[in-house]
């Protein structure tokens, strides 16, 4: 290149005469067309680099990572976990350390009050309709203290606890002696006894004791039986089944 300054443009440079583009173009163009486009398209052209590839094992790191991005954005929420799971992972399982009988005491007084509600018992006492006793129906009986008074299986008989599984074929209770025991509802009739409210005594007018005084004038409980077999469905189902009366030949 020989950079000697033009009339134009002092600062240009002239192209090399001997230069091989330069001469092609001097044979199709004027020699000022010539230089102009020698200067601005070949020796002034930019240049465009191609970045360097990743290695394999980058790239398919970071394509095992855009499917995994994926997927995520995919799933919005976890499968729900199977019956073997739940076993496995023992969700629905009661510690040897809670199988004790005190410790579900609270859950019966809690179910004593909905049962009273769900009567519609008063502290005077009276009589239950059969509109409200149809209720025990759709009821919920964790927490009830239930009683087995027949069975196929004799050593099943007279065997009581509070409730702490209602599921669909079988009652799983706690004894007092803080033994969880199993009672499959086929075949067995159950009993529970229900107490009437106790009589609120206000302060001024009575100690709490004198309210136990006439024990005579003090409403009974209400004794209930459950035939197993007519009961066999879980709490949940229960609460959303509509029962009709009819005949059962096996009572």
């Amino acid at each position: 290149m020989v950079s000697t300054p033009t009339s134009k443009n002092p600062h240009a440079k002239i192209p090399d005469k001997g230069a091989v583009a330069f001469s092609l173009l001097s044979q199709a163009h004027s020699p000022e067309t010539a230089e102009r486009i020698y200067l601005e398209k070949i020796r002034k052209r930019p240049l465009h680099l191609k970045p360097t590839e990743p290695d394999t094992a980058q790239l398919a790191r970071r394509q095992a990572r855009q499917l995994k991005l994926q997927k995520l954005k995919k799933k919005h929420k976890p499968a729900p976990l199977s019956a073997r799971q739940k076993r496995t992972l023992m969700l629905y399982d009661i510690l040897k350390a809670e199988q004790k009988y005190e410790i579900y005491r609270p859950l019966n007084r809690m179910w004593i009050g909905y049962i009273q509600e769900i009567l519609g018992l008063k502290e005077e006492g009276g009589q239950v309709l059969s509109v409200e006793a149809a209720k025990l129906c759709s009821a919920d009986f964790h927490g009830a203290e239930l009683e087995v008074v027949r069975s196929r299986c004799v050593s099943r008989v007279g065997v009581k606890g509070i409730v702490i599984k209602d599921l669909k074929s079988v009652f799983e209770v706690v004894t007092e002696r803080d033994v969880v025991k199993v009672l499959p509802k086929e075949h067995t009739i159950f009993r529970f006894t229900v107490p009437f409210p106790e009589v609120k005594v206000e302060e001024g007018k009575g100690r709490v004791g004198e309210s136990n005084v006439d024990e005579e004038k003090k409403p009974k409980e209400l004794v209930f039986e459950l035939h197993g077999d007519q009961f066999k469905y879980r709490a949940a189902d229960r609460a959303n089944k509509k029962f009709k009366s009819h005949f059962l030949p096996d009572l």
